[in-house]
């Protein structure tokens, strides 16, 4: 580190080579201080990339699209085996469409015939219809129409229910109190109530698929 300049009595400048050259250690020792594990904890996917191309795996109980593999109890032959999943983990597809696979076995021999195992819980329709898609993609069929989700599908009855009382006269506020329940509206100052702002957007969207939007789900 170079030492400042002399200070001159009587210059009212004279802090600013002194600040400029403390501020250039202190960032210099910032720097270093910053580490792969700065804040606790490392990134489980680069947060540089975008929702479409990190690969996050969720587990079983949350993603209804992860296909949980097992060693098939049959003897005949499977068009999916152990060798065909490497790392025991492997996506089959792209996009909206993909399809993520996981192996529970630990170690399974390559030409191990594999079966899914399907948990008999509530989003069994949308885990057969993974189960559905990815059978389609290994005999190279065409891709089955894109799946409503659960939640999608809720917000759409959101919509249309917001829409009904919108066109029948009811303000924004009593169409909140119906959707999300009069004693959360009254929780909070309607003018910046989190509800307020969500009702505003259903009847906008709503407005949106009235207005042609609804091609979408069609397409």
């Amino acid at each position: 580190m170079s030492c400042p300049p002399p200070i001159w009595p009587g210059s009212i400048f004279a802090a600013i080579p002194i600040i400029r050259a403390t501020s250039r250690l202190r960032a210099k020792r910032a720097a270093r201080a910053i580490g792969p594990r700065a804040g606790g904890c490392d990134f489980p996917v680069d947060p540089s990339l975008d929702g479409a191309s990190a690969q996050v795996w969720w587990r079983a109980e949350v993603d209804a699209d992860l296909l949980l593999l097992v060693a098939s109890p049959l003897s005949e032959p499977s068009w999916l085996t152990a060798g065909d999943l490497p790392d025991r983990r492997l996506i089959q597809g792209q996009g909206r469409r993909a399809i993520r696979l996981s192996l529970l076995a630990e170690s399974s021999e390559a030409a191990t015939p594999l079966a899914a195992a399907i948990p008999l819980d509530d989003h069994l329709p949308r885990r057969l219809a993974a189960l559905s898609r990815l059978w389609r993609q290994r005999r190279g069929q065409p891709a089955e129409e894109d799946v409503i989700t659960v939640q999608r599908r809720q917000r759409l009855k959101a919509m249309l229910r917001a829409w009904d009382a919108r066109q029948g006269g009811a303000p924004y506020r009593a169409i909140a109190s119906g959707l999300y329940g009069s004693e959360r509206v009254a929780a909070a100052p309607w003018k910046t109530s989190s509800l307020r702002d969500a009702t505003l957007r259903l009847v906008r969207d709503a407005e949106g698929m009235v207005g042609g939007g609804y091609h979408a789900l069609l397409a």
